[in-house]
């Protein structure tokens, strides 16, 4: 098999994997995606790359994704500065959100974004710490996104020192997803019914 049909191969795997897992957690009843987020970030908060943060990356929460609200309510309360995302042309531009009733407005792909006019740019150097999403995740730590490669370019230029970390539904977890060369792993993984670490180490 040649590159080109290597690629083609993984790329249809990756398709259906993402389509499986993605109606899995939309089928989540909401009662229960609302009780498990709690699950889930207090585990977060739980973590000393938390505790020892002060510049956080996060995403604000889309459809059922796990609710990252409730990670960013406290940051803020805790007195740590948090950054959100922005889709801008093929890339994400990052910004300092204090007030996430005022400063934020839907935008591209429906999603609650920073205003650009209201928020402080931040630069990828300010980070200390990156929360990312995922639609499928395996227990090497792999993530495979929603297809469309912004947060793959934003990851390529985080610091080394950045710890990157998901937080996910424990359904999202498979023994192995394929992965391109290029694909980049994260460094911790938190579901409701434990915490993935490097070498294929789950605690409970």
């Amino acid at each position: 098999m040649n590159n080109d049909n290597e690629f083609e191969s993984t790329g249809f795997l990756k398709k259906n994997i993402r389509k499986i897992l993605q109606d899995k957690r939309d089928n989540l009843l909401i009662p229960f995606r609302k009780e498990v987020s709690n699950i889930i970030a207090e585990k977060f908060f739980d973590t000393d790359y938390y505790t020892d943060s002060n510049n956080i990356l996060i995403y604000y929460p889309f459809g059922s994704e796990v609710d990252t609200t409730i990670v960013i309510n406290k940051a803020l309360k805790d007195g740590k500065n948090i950054i959100l995302p922005r889709v801008s042309g093929q890339r994400l531009k990052l910004f300092y959100v204090d007030d996430t009733k005022k400063q934020l407005k839907r935008g591209a792909y429906g999603i609650m974004e920073p205003n650009s006019v209201l928020c402080e740019k931040a630069k990828i150097s300010d980070m200390d710490l990156a929360v990312v999403p995922g639609v499928v995740f395996d227990r090497n730590l792999n993530r495979l996104g929603y297809g469309r490669g912004f947060y793959d370019r934003l990851l390529a230029h985080i610091p080394k020192r950045v710890k990157k970390i998901s937080l996910c539904f424990d359904i999202q977890v498979i023994d192995m997803i394929p992965v391109s060369k290029n694909d980049i792993k994260v460094d911790l993984l938190i579901t409701d019914t434990g915490i993935y670490y490097p070498q294929n180490i789950l605690m409970k």
